[in-house]
């Protein structure tokens, strides 16, 4: 197994997402919210009434396509959690479950890869600071 060698970097506070980081963010969480519930593809739904009653193949695999896309971002964002708690916060000296880790694994779990980017920036821009002090 790879070691991790601790950066010069340390990250210890959180920054809220911004941009195109955060518009991502948003569209990544909101498809984790819409495809949680079965509430949100049933008759009487703003989705059900204006798109999926429109059309009858729509409706026969709305559950099967919610279902997937359900599956698909949970695991992907779970195992990207994962890896990132594992190798970026362990390499910028996050402290384990301490207010600033929860706060990156929920951005980064809610948000995937467009929270990612934006701890790299976050990273880049301590690194440029830093090195500007010197």
């Amino acid at each position: 197994m790879a070691t991790h060698k601790a950066s010069a970097v340390t990250i210890d506070e959180f920054e809220l997402l911004r941009g195109r980081n955060a518009a991502g963010a948003l569209l990544a969480t909101t498809l984790m919210i819409l495809s949680a519930r079965r509430k949100f593809i049933h008759p009487g739904s703003v989705l059900h009434d204006q798109v999926i009653a429109r059309s009858a193949t729509a409706s026969k695999y709305a559950k099967t396509v919610q279902d997937v896309i359900f599956y698909t971002i949970y695991g992907l964002h779970g195992i990207e959690t994962v890896y990132f708690a594992l190798t970026k916060l362990k390499k910028h000296n996050v402290k384990i479950f301490s207010p600033v880790w929860f706060q990156w694994i929920i951005a980064v779990f809610l948000g995937g890869t467009f929270a990612q980017k934006h701890f790299d920036e976050v990273v880049e821009t301590k690194e440029i600071k830093t090195i500007k002090e010197i």
